[in-house]
């Protein structure tokens, strides 16, 4: 039923949009009606017609003050509308009714078979209008994808480089949030790192601000930085300003959405990657999944670091 082309009718005798729904639903289509202007817009305001009928005379908004505060309107400015009238049917009215907006003039009585033919160019078009609005989504689907790939492949190669040539842990947790933040266009990114005893987690590295860097937390806490660093999953909460439930890890007044993820070799999890924004729903499946794959470089760099460290 939601597939299938729209119609709306609009006349202010029930009898009419009687006759005229019979004559449409030999179509495959869904027909709403309406017997008033303003009980039309409404339904426009609700719905996505390929096309409106619409009696001329009615009473307090006419069929040609309601097309053209359509006209007026961008979700239905190109509405194909088909004016009836069972008086109006001179020239003077059908030139009006072209000038305001209509694609055809009809009389009524009218003939259900011209109706019907009238109408199946309008869904036709409509159609065709359809298909090609999903390849274009399609397209920029994929656009999308193959964007988010590029930035994953560009990420994971700075980082990389990063691990390579940095072995300080100071130095080298600072620019791999940084390059993460710049690729991906968080507000803020962050490394937490766990205490020997696992007791606590510790922020090694943010992006907001140095004077945060030292702060601890308990695992126990019941912010998704800790849960993850605890449980070792990937946390998020995409929709923080408006969840009474969730509760801030630091650093930010207004949470929109967070993401945890864990990192992890093994079964040893030695930190958490941290990310915020301001934004709700800021976190998508595709990247998330390119987060994900960031964090063993994250670990082997953590992990060279230290063994760096005590060889010094």
């Amino acid at each position: 039923m939601a597939d299938k082309p729209k119609i709306l009718i609009v006349d202010d005798k029930q009898e009419n949009l009687f006759a005229l729904d019979k004559t449409l639903q030999k179509l495959d289509v869904v027909v709403l009606q309406a017997r008033s202007g303003n009980e039309a817009l409404g339904l426009t305001l609700e719905h996505e017609f390929c096309m409106a009928i619409v009696d001329v005379q009615m009473p307090e908004m006419d069929g040609y003050e309601l097309v053209e505060l359509l006209r007026g309107n961008d979700a239905t400015a190109s509405l194909p509308v088909i004016f009836v009238s069972a008086i109006f049917s001179d020239e003077y009215h059908h030139r009006k009714g072209y000038d305001s907006g209509a694609v055809d003039f009809m009389s009524k009585p009218f003939i259900p078979e011209i109706m019907i033919s009238k109408v199946k160019v309008f869904i036709e078009l409509y159609n065709q209008r359809m298909k090609l609005q999903n390849a274009v989504d399609e397209l920029n689907h994929a656009n999308r994808q193959l964007t988010r790939r590029t930035r994953q492949l560009e990420t994971s190669n700075k980082i990389g480089q990063q691990v390579t040539s940095i072995l300080d842990l100071k130095q080298l947790l600072p620019q791999v949030i940084k390059i993460i933040q710049t690729q991906f266009n968080y507000t803020m990114v962050g490394i937490w790192l766990a205490d020997e005893a696992r007791e606590n987690v510790i922020l090694a590295a943010s992006t907001m601000s140095q004077d945060l860097e030292g702060t601890t937390i308990p695992i126990s806490h019941k912010g998704l930085v800790a849960q993850s660093c605890s449980v070792g999953n990937v946390l998020m909460e995409n929709k923080a300003s408006t969840n009474p439930l969730f509760v801030p890890t630091m650093g930010m007044s207004i949470v929109g959405s967070e993401l945890a993820l864990p990192l992890k070799i093994h079964n040893e999890i030695l930190g958490v990657l941290d990310i915020q924004s301001e934004r709700p729903q800021a976190f998508v499946p595709e990247d998330v999944s390119a987060l994900e794959n960031l964090t063993p470089q994250i670990v082997i760099a953590i992990r060279n670091a230290r063994s760096y460290s005590k060889l010094k």
